[in-house]
């Protein structure tokens, strides 16, 4: 009798303990707010907790829903909120946020629970339609709260261009007489298998042969077809046969003599094969293109790209660092996206190439190149996302 009475006991305290938890903790689960996606035709539900008698709801299940993304300022005691479009800046711990240059209160505090941020639920029930209702993006229909699928802006299309083709082979191996246009489509085509297999990616090639395409031909393509980025792969050649390594490149002014060589490289392609110097000044009429992109966010964006493909093209195939640069290449001229262009080696260069004849070391400058157009998707998707 005595065990059974020290067992029910024990049971009791444990009960009681765990009431005790509850009660005395500052977060409790709670109900749910129940939306309507006008798009899916769907509801969705977003998770809500009950904070000192007060219902709120963590940004991670509002991001996961509207596919927005925060960002703390630890010197402001801010929290950056990008949500459809639209920036809203939330003062930590205090229940008042600016929205559009104007002061909203939403009478409870913005709080910090452990290594995470919640919004009362009254944000997301009043002010949000409150806020967005205008372009019918979140609003209170008979009661019900709906919103609009978030405008899904991810990197979906990418155009590879193998430089060079046809009549123009582009720089030609010293020793071994290795022509650039057919390195460069070899690595484009594993590249473009890599992207489709691995990251679903829409891939189109500028050539998938050996044709010759002029390079105003090569980013109206891209631009044809919508492109989130073009990505142009070549070889280098010099007169230096020392010179070796690979060097990335983005459209802008080139800023020093090495790249001004690559430039006049690349760019005599139209002299040569596209009509003289009459072609040259056709492209040189454009001009004004390069100023605009030098305004838009496109410049900010290629020179991101490029130096995250430097780096893994560097770190994976452990050739010399020429580093990222600018340079006022034709065959990026017109491209309203983020460009580059890649330099994989020098065919001058014996040893260069040799190892770019290399179908192993070809997989590894594609698998590098690849990472590095991942690793800048996901970075751009989110901004471009917000």
């Amino acid at each position: 009798m005595r065990l059974f009475q020290i067992a029910e006991y024990m049971n009791w305290l444990k009960r009681s303990v765990i009431l005790c938890v509850f009660f005395l903790s500052p977060i409790a689960l709670s109900a749910a707010i129940t939306l309507y996606n006008t798009g899916t035709k769907q509801n969705v539900s977003l998770n809500t907790q009950t904070v000192d008698g007060i219902e709120y709801v963590s940004f991670h299940s509002l991001n996961q829903v509207f596919k927005s993304i925060i960002k703390e300022d630890r010197e402001e005691n801010r929290v950056y909120f990008n949500i459809l479009g639209e920036q809203i800046i939330f003062l930590i711990n205090t229940s008042l946020y600016t929205y559009k240059q104007t002061n909203y209160n939403m009478i409870y505090p913005l709080r910090r629970i452990d290594d995470g941020f919640y919004v009362p639920a009254v944000f997301v029930t009043e002010h949000l339609p409150a806020r967005f209702n205008a372009g019918k993006q979140v609003s209170l229909v008979g009661g019900k709260l709906q919103f609009t699928n978030p405008r899904d802006s991810s990197i979906r299309t990418i155009v590879i261009d193998p430089g060079h083709g046809g009549k123009d082979p582009g720089a030609v191996g010293r020793k071994l007489k290795t022509l650039e246009k057919d390195i460069n489509l070899e690595v484009a085509i594993k590249i473009k298998t890599l992207l489709e297999n691995e990251l679903g990616l829409k891939i189109i090639l500028t050539r998938s042969d050996d044709r010759f395409i002029s390079l105003s031909e090569r980013t109206k393509y891209a631009n044809d077809n919508k492109a989130d980025l073009f990505v142009s792969i070549h070889t280098n050649a010099s007169q230096n046969t020392t010179s070796h390594g690979i060097e990335t490149y983005y459209l802008a002014t080139a800023t020093t003599s090495e790249a001004r060589a690559v430039e006049a490289l690349e760019n005599q392609v139209v002299e040569l094969y596209e009509g003289g110097r009459e072609a040259v000044q056709r492209y040189d009429d454009l001009a004004f293109i390069l100023s605009d992109i030098l305004q838009s966010e496109y410049l900010e964006a290629s020179n991101t790209l490029a130096t995250q493909i430097q780096q893994n093209l560097v770190f994976g195939t452990k050739a010399l660092d020429r580093g990222v640069h600018q340079a006022n290449f034709y065959v990026l001229r017109g491209a309203f996206m983020p460009a580059v262009l890649i330099e994989l080696g020098f065919l001058s260069n014996a040893n260069e190439e040799k190892l770019l004849l290399n179908a192993e070391y070809k997989d590894r400058l594609a698998r590098t190149i690849f990472e590095g157009i991942k690793r800048f998707k996901y970075r751009y998707d989110r901004i471009r996302n917000t």
